[in-house]
């Protein structure tokens, strides 16, 4: 309380009843960057305001930047406001680049940091406001003003520091550890508070990221004006270094100059001495042995100089493998290329004579370097041609030189030209996998040996690594099983000085990561949990050891979060795949925000809100898993324009969530989530993308005909649904590879079946629903493998296939179609730990058993009754889930009229009720017909 509070409160006590001291009135406002909004969702729990009260701060329109102008500004100082309403709308066009107030967009940085210069020039010229005249110049004038201001009184060293090492070379912001950069500061001779002076003047600012404090310029605004001092300044280095050539060439023309005269007196005295006979003779044999001499050092001096030709040769080599691995592992891709690039002019200028077996070697790794790197930059079809210019190099040279040198360079190109169609979202395309294996063949023999070199051994390992990752993707999860193991066997000291600051580690996690997913897809889900774990505390304590190696391994380690949560998944534990899920978000995040440019950390984000999205919705928490899955959507679609391989995840979760949208009624919702695909699926993205652009396409348009189907499905216009469905699954024929469908295009053609069989059978076409369950029946299992969830999707379709046959009266057939799933839900059941969908699941199959179980219908609808009475409330309030509740409902009271013939009318009054039911409705509009129709039971139905 204030002073003068106190002091009422000491002479009248009775004020202090009128207080309540409890309380404690107040807000706090939370303001981070986007890539840091992941751990905050976590508090949503215990602070459920986070979600409802945010606000994202975009760029501002003319009205709002002229209230940010007008609002501090108009403190009155001498009578007057520091801005007039004039003068803000002039800084609000001026930092909108000109254009009027109503079209204006403004950037929120950009306007902060003009005001302010313009204030510290009010100030500096002692004016009571600012007028119009300080406008004066333009941006680049005023941010140009700031920064030299900035460094006025920093030493030119400090300049070079910021603008070589803050700044990419293409002008982005790049950010430098803070102890780096002081050590540097120090180097440079700069005062030991220059770091902290730069951070007061809002030139540079300091955050912590992965337990690191990094430094970077405060806005991307300045990144233009940095790199314009920059490239001043290398212009005037260049020209001073060309004054110094010119000056050095002059000092050289002079000296030859003065060598001239002194040739010509001595030739003028050689010419006097000519003639005497006797002295020519003499000077002739002289010059004849001086010749000679002459001639036998310039023969010694080229053996010299080739033998030091092919040292540096080799140096430069060396000195470029260590050097690219370390710019790897800050992933400066773009110096990487430019060295390479340099690497391979000089190979390629050299004379065809001067060229031998490790002059063609050491120019295709330059060319596999600057392929890797390019690739990195999303220009894949350079690196696809320096890769093959590499290969077709070296296999040239291996027809005559069949050394392990050779040869573990030409399965080097084979395996770095494997990773980068991999890379482009071409996995499982044709010459992709060939390329795995041959490198893997090649070097087997020089790096799987005992005792191999640590260079074709490394190599070998990361052959290996790429062909399991290759097999995973192509799900072949046995051969990626065998092949992860053996590179698990290369034992490797991770932590020797030799392999420090390497990729080893990286190879030997994505090993250890690859068969966890493998083994989880295959259903071993203790084996995969165990090398899960092992692999997980090596990952993380190497990445703490060389914090350097994040953005290497923390990809990897958001991959092995996903195969523990598939392990999860498999184990029905749902509480634990969300705490692996959302692991992964905040990993992937964290890898984002230091290169937001690389797209695939973006796509591994991608994944981790996909997986996060799934086990919430396992676990019943359905709101949050839709706003997960949306998330997962835009990050792909944020991907999809520089990693095509993101478009082969985008439409699938697409799919999904609109789906899972419609079941909860939402189908606006469902429409603005396929709005969203398509504006990421743009023409120009899709050209771009080749065959995966293309497959991306046709998926997309089953899609869209998918969430029309499920939408009018849930409205109840089955007639609709039906006939969309038919529609889509028929284009996709247009699609087939020798007769086959292949990818994610089963996946959707099993949806498509599926909804299409689901609507018949509402229908009573049983026959017709029988036929199309029975198609997406076969192409869930074209993608299903072993593992509990892919055997959950299969179980779906057969289940709603033996209540067709069972309809039709095939009883038999439906018998054998449904036994199996019955019993694999039973074993699911004794070891469910929170899936809470997995009860429907299992009631809807033992419904389906009843239908071909006359003997223990009555158990099973009970069993199936008292499953579906114990769903939770958001599941249970589902349509489809009141649907099922309807038919076993009927069916028991079907059961119950059976059991009790004295009370026959029991039995008959869901027939007379469906009879009376349809009369009504015969003349009434088709869509309430069908949803009248749809209400009744199942018995009624048929009866009726």
């Amino acid at each position: 309380p204030s002073k003068a509070l106190e002091a009422k409160l000491d002479t009248d006590e009775s004020i202090a009843e009128r207080f309540d001291f409890s309380r404690s009135d107040y807000r706090v406002v939370i303001a981070l960057r986007e890539d840091y909004l992941a751990p905050l969702e976590a508090l949503k729990k215990v602070m459920p305001s986070l979600s409802q009260n945010r606000l994202r701060l975009a760029p501002m329109t003319g009205s709002q930047a002229l209230e940010a102008v007008l609002q501090p500004g108009n403190r009155l100082r001498h009578g007057k406001p520091l801005v007039s309403e004039e003068v803000a709308e002039a800084i609000v066009r001026f930092v909108a680049g000109g254009s009027e107030l109503a079209n204006a967009e403004v950037e929120p940085s950009l306007l902060s940091l003009i005001c302010r210069e313009l204030n510290e020039q009010r100030i500096a010229q002692g004016r009571s406001e600012i007028s119009q005249d300080l406008l004066a110049g333009s941006h680049e004038t005023i941010l140009s003003n700031f920064y030299e201001r900035s460094l006025a009184d920093q030493p030119d060293s400090v300049r070079r520091i910021i603008e070589d090492d803050l700044l990419t070379e293409s002008g982005y912001r790049e950010n430098l550890a803070e102890e780096s950069l002081l050590r540097r500061f120090r180097t440079a001779g700069a005062a030991a508070d220059a770091l902290a002076k730069l951070v007061n003047r809002r030139l540079l600012r300091i955050e912590e990221r992965l337990d690191v404090r990094r430094v970077e310029l405060t806005h991307d605004v300045l990144t233009g004006i940095v790199k314009a001092s920059r490239d001043a300044r290398h212009e005037r280095e260049a020209k001073a270094a060309t004054e110094r050539a010119l000056a050095e060439q002059r000092a050289r023309e002079q000296a030859a100059h003065r060598a001239l005269r002194r040739t010509r007196a001595i030739a003028a005295g050689c010419t006097l001495l000519a003639a005497l006979a006797f002295a020519a003779a003499i000077f002739a044999f002289m010059s004849f042995s001086r010749a000679r001499h002459a001639e036998l050092i310039a023969q010694q001096t080229r053996t010299v100089s080739e033998q030091a030709r092919r040292e540096a040769e080799g140096l430069l080599g060396f000195l470029t493998d260590d050097f690219v691995t370390e710019l790897k592992t800050f992933g400066r891709y773009q110096t990487i290329a430019e060295l390479a690039q340099r690497e391979i002019d000089y190979f390629q200028r050299l004379p065809p004579q001067l060229e031998g077996p490790e002059t063609a070697r050491s120019d295709a790794y330059a060319l596999v370097d600057r392929a890797m790197a390019l690739d990195e930059l999303g220009q894949h079809s350079t690196a696809d041609r320096n890769d093959s210019q590499a290969i077709a190099l070296l296999e040239s040279l291996r027809r005559t030189d069949k050394s392990d040198a050779t040869t573990v360079a030409l399965g080097s190109a084979y395996a770095d030209r494997c990773f980068n169609l991999i890379g482009e979202g071409r996995a499982g395309a044709i010459g992709t996998y060939p390329d795995c294996q041959r490198a893997v063949a090649l070097l087997r023999p020089a790096g799987g040996r005992v005792g191999a070199p640590t260079g074709a051994r490394d190599r070998y390992l990361e052959a290996l690594v790429y062909l399991g990752l290759e097999d995973v993707n192509r799900g072949q999860n046995e051969e990626a099983v065998q092949v992860t193991r053996e590179a698990l066997r290369i034992e490797i000291p991770l932590t020797t000085p030799e392999n420090s600051g390497k990729d080893i580690a990286a190879l030997h996690v994505m090993a250890g990561t690859y068969l966890t997913i493998a083994l989880a897809h295959l259903g071993h889900d203790e084996e995969a949990r165990r090398v899960g774990e092992e692999t997980l505390p090596v990952a993380t304590r190497y990445l703490a050891q060389h914090p350097q190696s994040g953005p290497i391994l923390g990809s990897t380690i958001t991959l092995l979060g996903y195969g523990l949560n598939q392990v999860a998944a498999n184990e029905l534990d749902a509480a634990g795949a969300i705490r692996f899920t959302m692991q992964d978000v905040q990993m992937a995040h964290t890898l984002v925000g230091v290169e937001p440019k690389n797209v695939i950390y973006r796509f591994d984000l991608g994944g981790a809100y996909l997986s996060l999205g799934l086990a919430l919705w396992q676990a019943g928490r359905l709101r949050e898993a839709i706003s997960n899955l949306r998330q997962a959507e835009e990050t792909y679609g944020e991907a999809a324009s520089g990693f095509s391989a993101a478009l082969a995840y985008l439409v699938p979760v697409t799919r999904d969530t609109a789906s899972l949208q419609a079941q909860l009624g939402d189908f606006t919702g469902a429409a603005a989530t396929i709005a969203t695909a398509e504006a990421y699926l743009s023409p120009r993205v899709l050209s771009n993308s080749g065959p995966v652009g293309q497959a991306a396409a046709a998926a997309f348009d089953a899609t869209r005909a998918y969430a029309v189907a499920t939408v009018a499905y849930e409205h109840r216009d089955l007639a609709t649904a039906q006939r969309v469905a038919d529609r889509a699954v028929a284009q996709l024929d247009a699609h087939r590879i020798n007769g086959e469908l292949t990818g994610d295009m089963n996946g959707m053609e099993c949806d498509l079946f599926d909804l299409e069989a689901h609507a018949e059978y509402a229908l009573g076409d049983f026959e017709a629903a029988a036929r199309a369950e029975s198609l997406a029946l076969k192409g869930c299992k074209a993608n299903a493998g072993a593992n509990v969830s892919d055997q959950r999707a299969v179980a779906q379709p057969a289940i709603w296939l033996s209540m067709a046959l069972a309809r039709e009266g095939k009883q038999a057939e439906a018998a054998r179609t449904i036994g199996p799933i019955v019993s694999m839900y039973r074993g699911l059941e004794k070891r469910n730990h929170g899936d809470e969908w997995l009860p429907l699941e299992f009631a809807e199959a033992l419904y389906a058993q009843s239908l071909t179980d006359a003997q223990h219908r009555s158990v099973l609808l009970h069993e199936a009754s008292g499953l579906v009475d114990h769903l939770i409330p958001v599941i249970a309030r589902l349509h489809d889930t009141r649907d099922w509740r309807a038919r076993i409902e009927a069916a028991e009271r079907v059961e119950v009229g059976r059991g009790r013939r004295e009370r026959r009318p029991i039995f008959e009054a869901p027939i007379r009720s469906a009879l009376h039911r349809t009369a009504s409705v015969v003349s009434a509009d088709p869509a309430d017909r069908l949803t009248s129709w749809l209400t009744l039971p199942d018995a009624a139905r048929s009866g009726a």
